[in-house]
């Protein structure tokens, strides 16, 4: 299975956040779960894009340069919503996150779905 394969399968379990109801706490804190591994898995399909498309020193960096250089690469990537996901992945877990659920149904859904769309 390749990167964006699984990227596109671990999606549809994630995208079902949007139907969730977002009061239960294990809800919440389950999303907040499925979108950090969602993002990194968006990380590594940027990497192997990135390979594939002549860039493959920005691929070697951070997640961080990683995202930066993707933006560059390709118009379909909102560097400050990538940024946003970026501070929230690697923020520590809280049970509450009410916020950060919002932002990730708001934004970071709409961003994953939008990367399968272009990617494709």
């Amino acid at each position: 299975m390749t990167a964006l394969e699984e990227f596109i399968c671990h999606f549809a379990v994630f995208s079902q956040a949007e139907a969730e109801d977002m009061g239960n706490v294990f809800i919440r804190h389950g999303v907040i779960h499925l979108f950090m591994e969602q993002f990194d898995l968006g990380c590594r399909v940027f990497q192997k894009c990135l390979c594939r498309d002549g860039h493959g020193t920005a691929a070697m960096g951070s997640p961080r340069e990683i995202i930066m250089a993707a933006y560059e690469a390709y118009l379909f990537v909102d560097e400050d919503v990538w940024l946003a996901m970026l501070r929230d992945r690697y923020e520590t877990v809280s049970v509450k996150g009410t916020a950060r659920v919002q932002r990730i149904v708001e934004y970071y859904i709409p961003a994953f779905r939008n990367m399968i769309a272009m990617l494709r």
